[in-house]
């Protein structure tokens, strides 16, 4: 009778042990479906007293110059809503030529403005790395934390994360097909991907979040982005678009500055008015609001382009706010709200192509430039723009004449030349580079020539047809 009671009990036990560890295992399923498998490993650690996971973030403008005004506007409003989202300064980099705040060209010297109805963005932004520091060789080594390659050059400081942490990287500038351009030289596409491959075999984070702006940024990670590195990246284009500035003003028709682009202001001022638009929501919003979430709403925000989404879609389930820090409830100063500017008028905004002057445009302020000094120079810059055109057209036939002679198969693959491809195949970016690398060095710079004038697919599209042709080549020969 003794051994049958305690053999009840024990069953009681047992059985309330057991609903207990369902209700448990429920309880964690269900979070982990709501959460995504990284923040729910993330919530388990911290409540084990885990380390917690810390965010880095790499804010850089490509470009330098006034006319170039609305990258760096873009870099500083990023910065400031970044840090009112709590990130932390010591983990904030920025990268940009920082030439434009004082710019004799600036009717508001020492500031910069990134929306006509804005607060100046750039008071209290730190550069880490300006003027000619500002190279794609010193962005690869501070993304990928190699602090002894940057001691001296800059701040010195690099992305020092590990497996537990975030990255999120912002850039905005000039792009055309697999490539990202800086003023004094480029970054191809199998260059960052190599470098994001090395970090991510490296252990050096939990995962990564890209968002790029630029003509043709798709081309970057169309087919090349791994989908299984933690690694996800938003591009303001696809790879045959032009990405597009906003805010422009001007006269005569011709832009004199743009204040932003379509894509970066759409998801900074998404954040930055957060408070503003759901002021009772916020904080459900920010606990609940994933990375893809964002990124549909950029999608269907922006109308001048075609916003693509790559790489790792799991990232897509993370937490937004892993990446760019937790919206306040009390709006941001830098809201769009603000009206410290009344000369710029919202209703006459217009809109620029990245690559094209648009029309219509308005003049709110007299610039310091003579009219007729600026009629000159635009007329320089047009004959100067029209021989480049031609010098690219005669370079590119004398690459294309090599090749013929060099290669005599190749000239069955001519018609290949008429059809675009559909991505850039990594094996064509080392003949890509060698080639524009060699023009810079023995005819002129290419990054210092305006992208627009120069096609770049058809030098690419040369290589690919090439690679096709040599391989047949092979083929049939070996």
């Amino acid at each position: 009778m003794l051994n049958n009671n305690l053999f009840k009990r024990k069953s009681v036990w047992i059985y309330c042990l057991l609903s207990v560890l369902c209700v448990l295992a429920i309880f964690a399923i269900v979070k982990l479906i709501i959460v995504g498998p990284s923040n729910f490993i993330d919530e388990c650690l911290e409540l084990f007293g885990g380390a917690k996971k810390q965010t880095w973030v790499f804010l850089v403008a490509g470009s330098k110059g006034w006319d170039n005004y609305r990258h760096q506007a873009d870099v500083s409003h990023a910065y400031q809503t970044l840090l009112n989202n709590g990130i932390p300064v010591d983990r904030i980099i920025v990268m940009m030529t920082d030439d434009v705040a004082f710019d004799p060209k600036n009717p508001y010297s020492g500031e910069l403005f990134n929306h006509p109805n804005g607060s100046d963005v750039y008071q209290g932004v730190q550069v880490d790395y300006k003027g000619e520091e500002v190279k794609s060789e010193h962005f690869l080594k501070v993304l990928n934390g190699n602090k002894t390659a940057m001691m001296n050059i800059g701040s010195g400081r690099v992305i020092e994360s590990n497996h537990r942490d975030n990255i999120f990287v912002y850039f905005v500038g000039h792009g055309t097909s697999g490539i990202l351009a800086f003023p004094e030289n480029y970054l191809y596409a199998d260059e960052l991907n190599n470098a994001l491959q090395s970090m991510y075999s490296d252990h050096k984070f939990n995962g990564m979040l890209l968002y790029i702006e630029s003509c043709r940024s798709g081309s970057l990670f169309d087919g090349i982005l791994s989908e299984s590195n933690n690694i996800f990246a938003v591009t303001a284009a696809g790879p045959r678009e032009s990405s597009w500035s906003i805010y422009c003003i001007g006269g005569d028709g011709i832009p004199d500055v743009c204040l932003g682009d379509e894509f970066s202001c759409t998801w900074i001022e998404d954040q930055a008015n957060l408070g503003i638009l759901y002021p009772l929501q916020v904080n459900e919003l920010v606990e609940k609001r994933t990375v893809l979430n964002h990124f549909n709403y950029i999608r269907t925000t922006v109308k001048l382009s075609n916003v693509m989404p790559y790489g790792d879609f799991s990232v897509g389930q993370d937490k937004l706010s892993t990446y760019i820090g937790k919206s306040p409830e009390v709006f941001s100063k830098y809201s769009y709200h603000n009206s410290d500017i009344p000369s710029f008028n919202k209703q006459n905004d217009t809109n620029m192509s990245s690559s094209k002057f648009s029309k219509n445009m308005y003049k709110p302020y007299q610039t310091k430039e003579l009219h007729n000094e600026k009629n000159y120079s635009l007329k320089q810059s047009s004959i100067y723009n029209s021989i480049m055109r031609k010098v690219m057209d005669r370079t590119f036939s004398t690459i294309l004449q090599k090749v013929i002679k060099q290669l005599p198969g190749f000239i069955g693959h001519i018609d290949e030349l008429k059809e675009l491809p559909s991505n850039l195949p990594l094996n064509v970016f080392p003949c890509y580079r060698q080639t524009l690398d060699h023009i810079t060095a023995n005819c002129f710079s290419l990054p210092k020539v305006k992208l627009q004038i120069i096609n770049y697919l058809k030098f690419n599209h040369l290589y690919s047809v090439q690679n096709n042709a040599y391989d047949m080549a092979h083929g049939i020969n070996g």
